[in-house]
């Protein structure tokens, strides 16, 4: 199995490539990097399980937690001597986001390509159509695939896809910041309740003098005088 090169890119015809539209301007070493198309999906719980059209350089973001459906803006053809491996660009994973969606595309694949993404970062992650953010490499086989037909790929995000996804999810992250925000509260409360303590016994100390004088005149009423004269007959 041999990667194709730049120069292999490079001399394609845009007629007969597997990417279509085809733009040399996208070659990337060895790579050539597809970009977001016209529908996404990211979910949320008042996203309805509705997939969004985008305009042309229209953004979005994907906030910590949530996972999203990005369809490519180009057509893959793989010959049935060929297989393909995608991935997503380094300066977008650092961010947090996740390729879970699969790494490579089975020779006889025609149609384009859905990347099921999550961010799994602390931070929102901005987007827009057109961003090339989908590195494609692809490679020679020793032989052609016994595949004859081509593989029926997508050219939409279907529903079904987006069923079993909707609502948010809690990172790793997000769950740690929980925990911290939580422990801070418990110390808070330990806090009032230890300084709640002494500020009660300062209170018992200074006030203990009143206390005892208010007791003893009580003791000294003449109700309390004739109870003490009864008792001391008895």
């Amino acid at each position: 199995m041999a990667f194709w090169s730049d120069k292999t890119w490079n001399d394609l015809d845009v007629t007969t490539s597997p990417v279509r539209p085809f733009k040399k301007k996208r070659i990337d070493d060895s790579n050539y990097l597809l970009s977001i198309g016209e529908e996404i999906y990211v979910s949320s719980p008042d996203s309805k399980n509705n997939v969004k059209k985008l305009s042309d350089n229209e953004s979005f973001s994907i906030d910590p937690g949530q996972f999203a459906f990005l369809l490519t803006e180009e057509e893959i053809i793989i010959p049935f001597d060929k297989i393909g491996f995608i991935s997503i660009r380094a300066s977008v994973k650092f961010n947090g986001l996740v390729n879970i969606s699969g790494f490579h595309v089975d020779p006889g694949y025609k149609g384009k390509l859905i990347f099921a993404v999550f961010n799994a970062g602390p931070i929102r992650i901005h987007l827009r159509r057109g961003e090339d953010i989908f590195p494609l490499w692809i490679a020679d086989l020793d032989r052609p695939s016994t595949r004859t037909e081509y593989k029926k790929g997508h050219y939409n995000i279907p529903s079904k896809l987006i069923n079993q996804i909707s609502g948010d999810f809690t990172t790793a992250y997000q769950l740690s910041e929980q925990i911290k925000s939580a422990r801070k509260d418990i110390d808070e409360l330990k806090s009032f309740n230890f300084y709640s303590k002494i500020i009660i016994g300062l209170l018992l100390l200074v006030l203990s003098p009143y206390i005892k004088s208010t007791i003893d005149k009580t003791l000294r009423t003449p109700e309390a005088a004739q109870v003490q004269t009864k008792d001391g007959a008895n």
